[in-house]
């Protein structure tokens, strides 16, 4: 009974054991959790537009869009592309593209001030938009032409001086044979007539011999003239057909920045530019890495800073006394240091975001802080900003609306940073201050979006940064190498940075980083750059 009974209760435990797993069979399986879809960028063919020397304007578009990560630029075969469409034909043919991936199709036509660029929906085959940007004219290349016309030139005056050369040698030889004539001498007369002859004979020689001289010291004149002037020509002729290409290059990346608007609703970061120090000197380059200029400096460079409207680049100029705040106009090349800005202690200076003043950290025996003088250079004393927070106070940025600023200030114990109102109300700590953790926070710049702030933290070795503004959420963006000063592209999405692959006292270099895949593209390749700003969008000068 009692072997019954613990059977009975063996068997009920046992169907217990197996009640859950049957209705766990029998139970609907749990619905996945949504996942955000995978954002695949829209797949473009660029159509072939000219046959430009180096890099075709073809060549710029697409490199634009893939450099811009929101278009994924398509490269089709020769065969295929020519079966799409080949220039002077009138009608696309989108047969071929249906076996690709293309959601778009962007052709452009030369026209006689600039370009024809249209949008084609490559599912629907429909024209989706269009418009004509103007392009500056490159001049021909002039050096070929000038130099015959001047070749042209010498061999005239070359053949006048061979003319002269002859007919002189004429008359010597005329006066030779008039010499080597037999004269009579037997009466006085004729010994004296015989001496005037030959006196006449040997001066009209020597002024023939000086005139030759004066034609042959001419003719080389003619020719060292000749080459000098071809030098300066071709010197002139090659600089303005120079600015001139690099503009049209810089307006070809505006019609990218279009283009991009056109098919995704964000404007491009193509016609930008890109501030940063390469050892003491101050530089920019395009965002595509063209056209690397070094800007005229005072002293040596530090920290550059953009004008809202990217005419003007405001940066630290150091000698041996200390450092000031100057500026420079990028139309004049002029720079010009802030008289309100004493040798010192003068660092990190910004344009507030109407651009009618710079903002900058002065100190000296006592914590740094942030003073404020007009852009124009008239002020001569720096007023103390309405920002100031009676701790040392540095690298300040102002938000979107320029209503905020972040700035960077070493309290408790190493540098954090913090938000404020610019009337001075509404401070408040921005990056969390974990006990026991040490972690060092500086560099900030608020994004154009308005939305989060990159920075550099250090816990070993630096690295790039983000941190929301309403929900204090902190990402890290890059990890291999050290990175530091981070600078926000005008699309809120891209950052120039600084990064070292290797061990201290190797290679810097900017870097352009996609915050949203991670993806790093090199920028310069000097090694010794650093201290990027990223330029608002910018207008080719033409």
């Amino acid at each position: 009974m009692t072997s019954r009974f613990n059977g009975i209760l063996l068997g009920v435990a046992a169907l217990f054991a197996v009640t859950p797993a049957l209705h766990a069979q029998n139970r609907p399986p749990s619905r996945p959790k949504p996942q955000r879809p995978i954002e695949v960028p829209p797949a473009v063919v660029v159509l072939p537009i000219d046959t430009t020397p180096g890099d075709s304007t073809r060549t710029i578009i697409q490199r634009d869009f893939d450099f811009g990560d929101r278009i994924q630029p398509l490269i089709l075969d020769s065969v295929t592309l020519a079966e799409v469409w080949q220039p002077g034909e009138r009608n696309i043919n989108f047969a071929p593209l249906a076996q690709t991936r293309a959601n778009f199709v962007v052709r452009g036509r030369p026209t006689t001030t600039g370009i024809r660029i249209e949008v084609f929906d490559a599912r629907r085959r429909v024209l989706r938009q269009e418009a004509v940007f103007r392009l500056p004219r490159i001049p021909p290349n002039r050096l070929q032409t000038i130099r015959d016309s001047l070749t042209t030139i010498i061999e005239r005056r070359a053949r006048l001086t061979a003319n002269a050369l002859v007919a002189d040698s004429l008359v010597r030889d005329s006066l030779a044979r008039a010499a080597a004539r037999p004269v009579s001498l037997k009466h006085p007369g004729d010994r004296v007539a015989a001496r005037r002859a030959a006196a006449v004979r040997d001066s009209l020689t020597r002024e023939l011999a000086h005139r030759d001289s004066l034609l042959l010291a001419a003719a080389a004149q003619d020719t060292a003239h000749f080459d000098s002037a071809f030098a300066r020509i071709a010197a002139r002729d090659t600089v303005l057909r120079d600015s001139v290409t690099r503009e049209r290059r810089f307006a070809i990346h505006g019609v990218s920045d279009e283009l991009e608007r056109w098919i995704t609703g964000t404007r491009g970061i193509a016609s930008t530019k890109i501030a940063f120090v390469e050892g003491k000197v101050l530089k920019v380059v395009d965002s595509d890495g063209a056209n690397e200029r070094t800007l005229p400096t005072i002293g040596a460079a530090l920290s550059p800073s953009w004008h809202p409207s990217g005419r003007y680049i405001v940066y630290v100029d150091a000698d041996d006394r200390g450092t000031r705040i100057a500026q420079i106009d990028l139309r004049t090349n002029r720079t010009q240091l802030l008289a309100a800005s004493n040798r010192g202690l003068n660092i990190t200076p910004v344009y507030t975001k109407d651009g009618k003043n710079i903002v900058w950290a002065a100190g000296g025996d006592s914590p740094a802080e942030l003073f404020l003088a007009s852009a124009s250079g008239d002020d001569s004393v720096a007023v103390p900003f309405v920002g100031r927070t009676g701790f040392e106070t540095t690298s300040p940025s102002f938000s979107p609306d320029g209503k905020q600023m972040v700035f960077m200030s070493p309290r408790p114990l190493t540098p954090q940073l913090f938000t404020m109102n610019v009337d001075g109300t509404g401070l408040r700590p921005l990056t969390p201050v974990v006990p026991g953790k040490r972690s060092y926070r500086t560099g900030p710049d608020w994004s154009p979006t308005g939305e989060e702030v990159a920075f550099q933290q250090q816990n070993g070795d630096f690295q790039v940064w983000t941190i929301g503004l309403k929900d204090r959420v902190m990402h890290q963006l890059t990890s291999e190498g050290e990175n530091e000063d981070p600078s926000w592209a005008p699309d809120g999405r891209h950052l120039s940075i600084t990064r070292r692959l290797g061990a201290i006292g190797d290679q810097r270099n900017i870097w352009v980083l996609d915050e949203k895949t991670g993806r790093l593209r090199q920028l310069t390749s000097s090694g010794d750059a650093r201290l990027s700003d990223w330029s608002p969008p910018l207008k080719a000068a033409f």
